[in-house]
């Protein structure tokens, strides 16, 4: 057999694997829940869905010894406004069974936890914010509400400054 014999058959095993792929892939999906999303949900659910999606106010403790703390938008000085997602660094006891007393008390007051960012960037102007000097603001106004704990670090996932 010639070279060029050998290459289009080469050329033709593989698309047909390629075409076998890719009908076993189609025949074991389950469309099912296309249906669902499509035609099931009203229009109050999408919007809370895509709500939930874009802007999250939730508290969540990740294992690293960091919190979440959700997604912000804040009135501060000059008719500007902050749009920012924020995780705090906290101090994780290292001894068995220590940190669910921290995770605890950091799940039970995330909404005040929540508050004492509001409130520690509120009253702040738009060049407080762009040169993080409002970080030490926020920790300390969070550490104001904790016991078992500090917050050690802030962090901006996310900071936008808009007129």
């Amino acid at each position: 057999m010639s070279e060029k014999i050998k290459n289009i058959l080469i050329l033709l095993i593989f698309i047909a694997i390629l075409a076998v792929l890719g009908v076993y892939g189609f025949m074991t999906s389950d469309f099912s829940n296309l249906d669902k999303v499509r035609n099931g949900m009203d229009s109050k659910l999408k919007a809370k869905i895509a709500k939930k999606r874009y802007y999250n106010t939730d508290v969540s403790i990740k294992d690293d010894g960091v919190i979440s703390l959700g997604d912000f938008e804040i009135n501060i000085g000059n008719g500007h406004k902050l749009v920012a997602n924020i995780s705090a660094k906290y101090d994780k006891p290292s001894g068995w069974g220590m940190s669910s007393g921290v995770d605890n008390e950091l799940s039970s007051k995330g909404t005040l936890l929540r508050h004492a960012i509001i409130e520690a960037i509120m009253n702040k102007k738009e060049t407080d914010v762009r040169s993080y000097r409002v970080k030490s603001a926020i920790i300390d106004s969070m550490n104001t509400h904790l016991s078992s704990t500090r917050i050690e670090d802030v962090y901006f996932n996310k900071l936008i400054v808009a007129e």
